[in-house]
């Protein structure tokens, strides 16, 4: 596991929760946090929905799904995850708690699993960058409370346009651009959304005609007179 983990060391350097790191201090990280890596496959489950886990991954290749099932069979996508990008912190966080959510991966991807409990807890090695990944980790949950209250307020909007417009506005604000790509395909985008894929792909017909967006596959461009709304 070693060799293989070293191959993903600059990646892991550049994930947010192990920045401020140098290479040298990686290996007795790893070491530390029990590190693992396992191989999933497109659409294969990583972690199960009501799963009580008390670890943490980092995806190093391929991208995974958070998602869940609602009692009627529909599906809520929460978000993607890429390269670098951490997830099951929360749960982790508290083993008497179901995980909410499901993740799967989206491709075929590794993934870095570590003890979250070894995380955090004191290091009886005293290990110089334990304190520097626990702030990392506060970064990361931060980071993950701000894309819940999104999706929340998303949710929170009456008609599917108020919706689109609001996670648009995300997109935009984050890109610094009115022109860029969005994780999702138009089945995901109205998964995340939570509404119909039909009506989706009206809404978003009747904003391309008038001038409000231009849209093909996942690339959106957002005209002066959408800023404004």
């Amino acid at each position: 596991m070693g060799v293989f983990v070293e191959a993903y060391y600059n990646l892991l350097l550049e994930s947010p929760l192990f920045k401020a790191l140098n290479v040298g201090e990686l290996p007795q990280m790893l070491e530390c946090l029990d590190a693992r890596v396992r191989s999933f496959t497109s659409k294969q489950y990583i972690i199960h929905e009501n799963d009580v886990t008390e670890d943490i991954g980092v995806v190093l290749e391929g991208k995974i799904q958070i998602n869940n099932i609602d009692a009627m069979g529909n599906r809520s996508l929460t978000g993607k995850l890429g390269v670098g990008e951490v997830f099951g912190q929360v749960v982790a966080a508290n083993l008497s708690a179901t995980n909410p959510v499901s993740v799967v991966a989206d491709t075929n991807c590794q993934i870095l699993f570590l003890k979250f409990h070894k995380l955090v807890a004191p290091c009886s090695r005293a290990c110089s960058f334990h304190s520097r990944v626990i702030e990392n980790m506060m970064s990361v949950l931060a980071d993950k409370n701000l894309m819940m209250n999104r999706k929340l307020s998303i949710l929170s909007q009456r008609s599917i346009r108020e919706k689109l417009l609001t996670f648009l506005s995300w997109q935009y604000q984050d890109k610094k651009s009115n022109k860029f790509s969005i994780p999702f395909n138009r089945d995901e985008l109205a998964d995340y959304l939570c509404v119909n894929r039909s009506a989706l792909s009206r809404e978003i017909s009747s904003m391309v005609n008038e001038g409000l967006i231009t849209t093909h596959r996942n690339n959106f461009i957002i005209h002066q007179k959408l800023e404004s709304i």
